[in-house]
């Protein structure tokens, strides 16, 4: 079975730095964008399984961005990772939410229960400890 892909965007460096250290123990391929346009390019290109986003970006807001991506590609689980209170968002189906204040960890068990509901297994120490394909835009 191939390893589900994850894309992360982010147009803030420090945050973008902050999805790689909250995804390095998921096995698998990843890919790191840092706007929009970006990002919609590594989803024709790779069709990852889930897509991080932060809300601002170059182009727009992230959750264009993840509405487009849930829409083109429904399979596409989409996650919005903000600063933002929920409830200056508008609300957008099936787009799930994490915000960027909470605990480092909160980040790493929503990717981990993203992982596990994709695959229905967590992932072993081996795999998480083996090579990881990182793609940089």
């Amino acid at each position: 079975m191939e390893k589900p892909s994850f894309l992360f965007v982010d147009q803030n460096p420090v945050w973008l730095a902050a999805l790689r250290r909250a995804s390095r123990d998921l096995p698998g391929p990843k890919h790191f964008a840092g706007s929009a346009e970006e990002a919609l390019d590594l989803v024709r290109a790779h069709q990852p399984a889930v897509v991080v986003s932060g809300y601002g970006l170059p182009e727009g807001d992230g959750l264009s961005l993840l509405e487009q991506v849930s829409e083109q590609y429904p399979r596409v689980a989409c996650v919005l990772h903000t600063a933002r209170p929920a409830r200056l968002l508008r609300g957008a189906r099936g787009i799930a939410l994490v915000e960027k204040g909470s605990a480092p960890r909160m980040l790493e068990a929503a990717l981990s229960a993203l992982w596990v509901a994709l695959t229905g297994t967590a992932p072993s120490l081996h795999e998480r400890r083996g090579r990881e394909d990182v793609t940089f835009s």
